[in-house]
């Protein structure tokens, strides 16, 4: 592989952080709301919902390696990344429209119709993810410019994140005219026609500068070879935990705010908290890291977390309580999801460094794997604690064992997913070694031309 020579530019980062913020446009909704939608306006049971998400990770399952896979074969004078990000990105705009339409069909037919389209949803969304996660390790080795690349791709994904989580409701209310069916198909097309916009962008834009040579043949044996990357196992890991966290919360919001508070008008704030304190704490994480490490940043992170969670549960009688602890929780967070792309594509440089073989397809998205198992699994057993807590959406008042229900999964499961983060980062040791490791990569490129 050749030693790139030319930093990236401005354009090229802040187009990398549309890709981002696009993305996250088309799917934050369903992030969001997919599961009230299915059971308060299509009607569905949550043992239906239930099922929707399993089968839907299961196609995660499938899609994620050999997206990664395909990547690694992929060679286009765009590179191997950036084809797929002009392929997919009217085919993940389509399927987010088709998962929040409901069809004039019979109760079965509709699990059915919602069954197919949310898993056509997930496919092309690992089509658009993976690549663009992929690009990170693939735009640069420099290490200020891949802080600077992740900044914006931070922001990017905050912003997308805050538009649909903290507006969504506001923008169906709006859009609807009084009808949450209308309301919700109408806002994810305009949504979703934005973020379609902004992923081209992030196509036009951006260059390929640290792929491996074209000669480069991996075979499955390498692919297979390159999973033995304890620091990458242990940031896959990390990545799983803090996306749980944040499918949890989101999720969980609506019902939280409205039958564990009382108070349906703290959803929004809620919902859209951790976006908006993303913003400032990703424009503070490339100095944070230079001072502190990466990986005391993400202990950091976690113990705020920890402590935003005891805090919220401690206060929930107090509205002002309640949002200041989510403010320390929201900030652990955010300090996690701002550097731990930047770590996983160290890691990705410590397997070349290992093995003598960059496989970065694969391994990132294996990352992405990750994310998007925890985002299935998590809402299924959500919805599996609902179902056994009572929880009834015809309801007007729940029982106190579907509250208890809705409250462990707002609170519980967040605490238990920032322990386990704690734990996983004990076990990380590539930030005292990469410097040398990185220097020892420069000299095999230079050597190798």
């Amino acid at each position: 592989m050749k030693t790139p020579t030319k930093e990236m530019t401005w354009l090229e980062k802040v187009s990398f952080g549309c890709g981002n913020m696009g993305l996250c446009l088309c799917t934050t909704m369903i992030t969001s709301f997919s599961m009230y939608f299915y059971s308060n306006v299509m009607g569905l049971t949550m043992a239906q919902i239930s099922t929707i998400m399993l089968i839907g990770g299961i196609a995660d399952a499938i899609s994620d390696p050999l997206t990664g896979i395909f990547i690694d074969k992929t060679n286009t004078r765009w590179g191997k990344a950036r084809p797929y990000l002009l392929v997919f990105a009217i085919p993940l705009a389509a399927a987010c429209y088709a998962v929040f339409t409901v069809p004039n069909m019979g109760p079965d037919a509709r699990y059915i119709y919602a069954l197919v389209t949310y898993v056509l949803y997930t496919l092309a969304y690992t089509l658009i993810c993976i690549p663009q996660n992929c690009l990170i390790p693939a735009l640069t080795d420099n290490s200020k410019d891949r802080l600077d690349v992740n900044m914006c791709g931070t922001l990017g994904t905050n912003i997308g994140q805050f538009i649909p989580s903290g507006l969504g409701l506001t923008l169906v209310a709006i859009l609807g005219g009084g009808s949450e069916e209308s309301g919700f198909s109408r806002a994810i097309l305009l949504l979703s026609v934005l973020g379609v916009l902004l992923i081209l962008m992030d196509f036009k834009n951006t260059n390929e500068r640290c792929n491996p040579p074209k000669e480069q043949k991996a075979t499955l044996r390498d692919i297979l070879r390159s999973m033995k990357n304890l620091p990458w196992f242990l940031c896959t890991c990390v990545s799983l935990l803090v996306i749980a966290t944040v499918v949890v919360r989101a999720s969980q919001a609506v019902y939280f705010a409205t039958y564990v508070l009382e108070n349906p008008g703290l959803a929004s704030p809620l919902l859209s908290i951790s976006s908006v304190i993303g913003i400032p704490v990703a424009l503070v994480i490339p100095f944070l890291a230079t001072k502190l490490g990466k990986r005391n940043l993400v202990l950091l992170g976690s113990i705020m977390g920890v402590a935003g969670n005891v805090g919220v549960y401690l206060f929930k009688h107090s509205s002002f309580m309640i949002m200041f602890w989510s403010v320390i929780l929201s900030l652990g967070i955010g300090v996690i999801n701002g550097i731990i792309y930047v770590m996983s594509a160290e890691c990705i440089d410590y397997g070349e460094w290992k093995m003598g073989i960059r496989i970065q397809g694969f391994l990132m998205a294996f990352v992405g794997f990750a994310v998007k198992v925890a985002n299935s699994i998590c809402t299924m057993l959500l919805s599996l604690i609902l179902g056994w807590g009572g929880y009834d959406a015809t309801a007007a008042v729940q029982s106190e064992s579907a509250i208890r229900a809705i409250e462990f999964n707002y609170l519980g499961l967040p605490l238990i997913l920032f322990v386990l983060i704690i734990v996983c980062m004990l076990f990380y040791n590539l930030d005292k070694q990469y410097p040398a490791i990185r220097d020892e990569l420069e000299k095999r490129r230079a050597a190798a031309q």
